[in-house]
């Protein structure tokens, strides 16, 4: 009795003393609302503190991720990155025999945690070299957005759109310009995706085109970056 005389001692000066709070008075009438009110606070408040926690637990992960990515080379073999290739990464859905129903069963949270974020945007500052010379006194800037109609056929769609994507609406965008059609006038440059178009991520690594199945986000780019594209015209 002697624990419970001395909750319920604190209990009622804790209610009394959320009754003098604004707005949170309002819901404060009687005993009853105010236990209803103080049971709320507390576990909102455990609430608060568990996603907290996750979260920063989740960022913790993800940096050494993030931090692996960037210390290893850009080149074929992260095709086979064990976030890519192995499945206990990823949720898997199955059929239960007995219901009939479909099931998701989901990856462990430390591992779902641990996966790099896919790319949603990026800005990339554009130059144009005519022969290896730079036609440009400034730079031009594009801002691309991504959609998920533009990954829907990735083996791993989490992860974003791949380089290819990226190279494309590259190509696409400065063949619609202006400059372009001043500069290749007549089509005297085989301006080509695969040929014409140098890609740089945010450590100014040339992405190659060997690389373009790969997915943006393992290509040391993340959402919202600056990156830098050179467009060829040769003979």
């Amino acid at each position: 009795m002697g624990f419970a005389n001395t909750y319920f001692e604190y209990e009622t000066k804790i209610i009394a003393w959320l009754g003098t709070l604004p707005y949170v008075h309002q819901f404060i009438h009687d005993p009853i609302s105010g236990r209803i009110t103080f049971f709320l606070i507390v576990v909102g408040t455990m609430a608060f503190i568990n996603e907290l926690y996750i979260t920063i637990e989740m960022s913790f992960l993800q940096k050494e991720t993030y931090e692996e990515l960037e210390k290893g080379h850009i080149d074929e073999s992260l095709k086979l990155h064990r976030m890519i290739v192995q499945d206990d990464f990823h949720s898997k859905e199955y059929m239960d025999d007995k219901s009939g129903i479909i099931i998701e069963e989901f990856e462990e949270r430390e591992k779902f945690f641990a996966k790099p974020v896919h790319v949603a945007h990026v800005y990339v500052i554009c130059d144009v070299l005519q022969n290896n010379e730079n036609v440009l006194t400034k730079p031009f800037k594009f801002h691309l957005e991504f959609s998920p109609e533009e990954f829907e056929n990735e083996k791993r769609q989490e992860f974003g759109c791949n380089l290819r994507v990226l190279r494309t609406k590259l190509y696409h965008l400065f063949k619609d310009t202006e400059l372009y059609h001043e500069l290749n006038e007549g089509n005297k440059y085989d301006f080509t995706v695969s040929q014409s178009i140098n890609i740089y991520n945010t450590v100014d690594d040339l992405l190659p085109t060997s690389i373009d199945d790969i997915q943006l986000c393992f290509l040391k780019i993340q959402t919202g970056d600056q990156i830098k594209c050179e467009f060829l015209l040769e003979n």
